[in-house]
């Protein structure tokens, strides 16, 4: 799943709430946020809720960050508990050296 543009205090909560959605049908989510040209700290938030559903239910969840994520990174996550891959390609090969078949979400 992918998202550009900005997550900010107006659309982290639909954000977080579609993201969980989509990973309630699936063992494996890779976030690819490379693209945002803007994240605020709620939307750091979201992605916590994001990542604490995710450990719950045992989806093992992947986050693609790009330069706005990797900027709010260095304030809000400083210990890097959120799960960052660099790029959508490692990210594919971590599925399929699991040995378990990658499904579309639409």
């Amino acid at each position: 799943m992918a998202a550009n543009g900005e997550i900010d205090a107006a659309n982290a909560g639909p954000f977080a709430d579609y993201v969980k959605r989509c990973a309630d049908c699936c063992e494996w989510l890779i976030l690819d946020l490379s693209a945002l040209a803007f994240i605020g700290t709620v939307g750091f938030s979201a992605l916590q809720s994001i990542s604490t559903r995710c450990i719950k239910t045992r989806i093992q969840l992947m986050v693609i960050p790009g330069l706005a994520l990797t900027t709010v990174l260095r304030i809000c996550d400083p210990d890097s508990r959120l799960p960052l891959v660099g790029s959508l390609e490692a990210a594919l090969a971590a599925v399929q050296k699991s040995g378990r078949p990658l499904h579309a979400v639409p």
